[in-house]
């Protein structure tokens, strides 16, 4: 029952979520703090019902909540207090029990949160909405969820520890963006774009790409353009505005995929059908 409990409101949010980035290619924090909060009471009542309660679980619970907090909350903290203080409330609890499988659910967090939030940092990850998205994701679906013969695919053991269900949500994910890149490559090679950049997107005239739902791919700085990662969505309008200045009329862009869309397919396929990498263990 908690499995498909937790199903059925992961997708709920996530189809409401993939709506509004279908439409606007914005989405509300709101989604991805309700099924943080109801992941991680879940999470630590699931723990509770296992083998009653134990002060590690306060501990991995608090943690969780500031990794939360980190992702959500605008404002600044103290590093040299917050991260160690973070830190400990993993380290601590988990010494010594990651023989069971319960504390290595709580282990896969952090680390999925240390993964999501490096491949956001250097760019592998777009959207910061994405992110979000996978991190909550790891902090909901700590074991991959079992109900009603759901996932038909087994998941073997240990890999299905390491390659956690959040992970196999963001491998198929990016498994049904590879046309993107086809066309990406594709289009450059009709239009002789031939430049690393004809991987990840493609050149549009600056005009058309203001009012475009994608990100520009270069800068200015002394006349010349150069590349650069996909920027603040404040960055953007002065981008284009240096580029018009500097009198390029056309400019390298990526499309803004909605990626939330294919997040939200992938989990239902990881829950209901399952990672089919696993049929290779």
């Amino acid at each position: 029952m908690l499995g498909i409990s937790a199903f059925i409101i992961t997708m709920a949010v996530l189809v409401s979520a993939s709506v509004s980035d279908w439409r606007k290619r914005e989405i509300s924090d709101t989604h991805w703090m309700a099924l943080g909060v109801i992941g991680l009471i879940m999470l630590a009542s699931y723990s509770v019902h296992l083998t009653g309660f134990r002060w590690e679980y306060a501990c991995l619970a608090a943690g969780t909540a500031m990794i939360l907090l980190d992702i959500f909350w605008e404002k600044e903290f103290n590093p040299l207090l917050f991260y160690p203080l973070l830190a400990l409330l993993f380290i601590v609890p988990l010494y010594g029990n990651m023989q069971e499988d319960v504390f290595r659910a709580w282990a896969s967090v952090p680390l999925c949160y240390l993964i999501f939030l490096g491949m956001y940092v250097l760019g592998i990850v777009r959207g910061g909405a994405d992110a979000k998205c996978l991190i909550v994701l790891s902090v909901m679906f700590p074991f991959y969820p079992r109900f009603f013969g759901a996932p038909l695919i087994g998941v073997p053991d240990p890999v299905g520890q390491i390659f956690v269900f959040s992970v196999s949500v963001l491998f198929i994910a990016a498994m049904a963006a590879i046309p993107a890149v086809a066309y990406f490559v594709a289009r450059n090679a009709r239009e002789g774009g031939f430049s690393k950049k004809m991987f990840s997107g493609y050149r549009m005239p600056v005009s058309q790409a203001e009012n475009a739902h994608v990100w520009p791919l270069e800068d200015i700085v002394d006349g010349e353009p150069f590349a650069i990662k996909i920027p603040k969505e404040d960055e953007i309008a002065d981008i284009y505005l240096r580029l018009k200045e500097a009198g390029h009329e056309a400019v390298w862009v990526t499309p803004m995929i909605p990626f939330v869309i294919m997040i939200t397919a992938a989990t239902a396929a990881v829950a209901l059908i399952g990672n089919p990498l696993f049929l290779i263990f």
